[in-house]
């Protein structure tokens, strides 16, 4: 497993994370798939799936926030914000 500070480094993410476990999505995920006739695990499932897959679809709408904060990184000479993006950029690819 990768240290988490070279893969987030100051803990942005992991903050944003924590606090969004104040917020329970299943209430207007519950009212979405009520009103298409669907099962609300399916509704979280296409969710999940659509925020997995954004970074591939920002590429061809607009620069991707991972992209802008790259740029920003090495601009500013941020050695290890570079590395822990890059390392976000590439999690899960064997390369």
């Amino acid at each position: 497993m990768a240290d988490p500070e070279t893969f987030d480094p100051g803990g942005r993410f992991r903050a944003e994370v924590a606090a969004s476990q104040l917020v329970d999505p299943l209430p207007g995920l519950g009212v979405l798939a009520d009103s298409l006739g669907i099962p609300v695990d399916q509704v979280v499932h296409h969710a999940l799936v659509r925020w997995s897959s954004a970074g591939a679809e920002a590429l061809l709408a607009a620069p991707p926030e991972m992209l802008i904060a790259l740029r920003d990184a090495a601009a500013g000479d941020d050695v290890e914000r570079v590395r822990g993006i890059t390392e976000a950029l590439l999690a899960g690819w064997d390369a």
